[in-house]
């Protein structure tokens, strides 16, 4: 029962993260097809709570994962191969959910400045460069998710 318990909502975490990746993307998307700068700065206002959905999503993912190997018998000190790798990528995908975060809330304060009209001289060319990490951003994070559910599919079945 704690292993269904556990296996559910980590199925559920990962769908928050799913959520989290897609709407992101597609509103990431409209923001780069947005002309003006309000537009901008209300699809960023739009975004910032899917942002806040991925750290919980995580945060459920790692517990129920811990849950999940524990009810599976697997210790830290003995993992098998796709497990260990596994929790590699989503410590690599941790740290640049982090990192990502990060970059989101410069560029949010930049386009409020650029539409408040006190930026920087230079916040055209920085604003550029800021979505282009983004882009970059989306793009790393979706293919860590895809690669460590290949990961998991592949234990499933059997093929390690």
């Amino acid at each position: 029962m704690e292993r269904l318990f556990s296996l559910y909502f980590h199925f559920v975490g990962v769908g928050l993260l799913v959520t989290g990746i897609v709407a992101g993307s597609i509103l990431n998307i409209q923001y780069k097809r947005a002309k003006d700068l309000q537009a901008k700065a209300i699809i960023l206002r739009a975004i910032k709570p899917i942002g806040l959905i991925s750290p919980f999503a995580l945060l459920l993912m790692l517990v129920t994962g811990i849950g999940n190997m524990h009810s599976l018998g697997y210790t830290v000190l003995a993992l098998p191969g796709w497990l260990a790798y596994k929790i590699i990528l989503f410590v690599l995908a941790v740290v640049s959910g982090i990192l990502f975060g990060i970059l989101a809330r410069k560029r949010g304060a930049l386009i409020g400045q650029m539409a408040a009209g006190c930026a920087p001289p230079d916040a055209d060319a920085t604003l550029k460069g800021y979505d282009n990490q983004m882009f970059l951003s989306y793009l790393v994070l979706t293919i860590l998710f895809l690669v460590i559910l290949s990961l998991s599919i592949i234990a499933r079945l059997g093929i390690q």
